[in-house]
């Protein structure tokens, strides 16, 4: 029989008690086959505590004991990540937790508690080694589930010889179930179509029901997500957050970062006051601004600078051209092309005088603030919706070529 005690302070943690933040701390205690973990509060109260074993085919863990305590063990658990509910049986009222709910609870204190028991597990030949090395993979990785808009969405990770991908989807069982996913994700600004797509559940000719598909659209999907999360949105920190937490624990952290990357650099350059200068050609500018106007539903983007003591200025909007093909036509100077390459970082632009903008030229401008956000929702939105694009443009008797000023 073994026995160990860890003490660690966890930072502020939401707990279902008046809406406030407690700091807590976990400890446990491993006494051979079992593990007791402890939670208490910043002056070593005890808050609760839950007792961990091995039931001869998963982990649980489980408290019996008072409503008030069971209640108050519930809260912290799911503060700290886990779904759980106090339910009485008989006299008692309990809580517990299969292997799934374990994991889901990332604190590295609780991770540590639960992997010191699968070791102690192994080492009293209680498990075996292929058992011990799929409980600390799915330590390691957690569940593969995030929560969106209060929806909790299963996270598939591809793969494949040359190729990596990421999916992101919730399948209802039911029709009530369906129109709740879409009426949730559509209220927290995700758009169908853009964000996301939704097929409803239907019987089939036989009969046999099949579950619906909501399908995250990526990466336009992500470019939301992250958005909400610099807005301060809570439930979005923390699903960037689990979604890297599980990229990184596959070795796919770079594949979440090339998603989010554009959206996390939206709008991060200020380029007023930026001094723009072409020796070999004599240009010498200083960027005045860089504003976002429309021609009906076409983003154009206009940018003014003072060059030899006067305000100038220039334009160019964007619209869809042909086979989905994002562009702007541009008339230029020696002075607009040296400015325009400062937004852009393309200096192929300084010796062009008429020039056809492309997708990577509008991804470039998204860093600059004061248009980034808008023409990146505008990216997504056409490329999402190429069709509606199309026909939006014919509505208004809008020519699809673009132009510039």
């Amino acid at each position: 029989m073994t026995a160990s005690s860890v003490w660690a302070a966890l930072k502020s943690t939401k707990i279902c008690r008046g809406g406030g933040l407690m700091v807590i701390g976990i400890c446990y205690v491993l006494r051979g086959e079992k593990l007791t973990v402890y939670f208490k509060d910043g002056e070593g109260n005890e808050l609760g505590r839950i007792n961990m074993g091995w039931d001869g085919e998963s982990l649980r863990a489980v408290f019996g004991g008072a409503r008030e305590k069971a209640e108050r063990l519930a809260s912290i658990l799911n503060a700290l990540g886990a779904k759980v509910k106090a339910r009485q049986y008989g006299n008692k009222w309990r809580v517990e937790l299969s292997t799934d709910s374990i994991t889901a609870i990332r604190r590295p204190e609780w991770l540590e508690a639960v992997k010191a028991l699968v070791e102690e597990l192994y080492r009293c030949s209680v498990i075996d080694s292929r058992k011990r090395d799929y409980l600390l993979r799915k330590l390691a990785f957690g569940p593969n589930v995030i929560e969106i808009a209060g929806v909790e969405m299963s996270v598939e990770w591809e793969e494949r010889a040359g190729s990596e991908g990421l999916k992101i989807i919730c399948q209802p069982g039911s029709a009530e179930a369906f129109e709740a996913v879409v009426k949730a994700l559509k209220e927290a600004g995700f758009e169908e179509g853009v964000q996301f797509t939704a097929k409803a559940p239907k019987k089939s000719k036989y009969g046999v029901a099949k579950s619906g598909l909501i399908y995250l659209k990526i990466p336009a999907s992500l470019w939301r997500l992250e958005e909400l999360r610099q807005q301060g949105v809570g439930w979005a920190e923390e699903a960037v957050r689990r979604l890297e937490e599980m990229a990184k624990a596959r070795e796919l952290y770079h594949l979440v970062e090339g998603y989010l990357k554009l959206a996390r650099e939206a709008e991060s350059i200020d380029p007023r006051g930026m001094i723009v200068e072409d020796p070999e050609r004599g240009v010498k500018a200083v960027i005045r601004d860089v504003k976002l106007a429309w021609d009906g539903i076409r983003p154009r983007v206009v940018v003014e600078y003072e060059a030899g003591g006067v305000v100038k200025s220039f334009s160019f909007t964007w619209s869809m051209y042909g086979n989905r093909r994002i562009m702007a036509n541009v008339k230029l100077n020696k002075e607009r092309a040296a400015v325009l390459a400062a937004l852009t970082g393309d200096n192929e632009l300084r010796r062009k005088k008429r020039t056809t903008l492309h997708a990577t030229h509008l991804i470039a401008l998204v860093k600059i603030k004061g248009v980034g956000w808008p023409l990146l929702k505008w990216y997504a939105e056409v490329k999402g919706k190429p069709e509606r694009y199309k026909l939006l443009l014919e509505f208004a008797n809008m020519p699809s070529q673009t132009g510039g000023s």
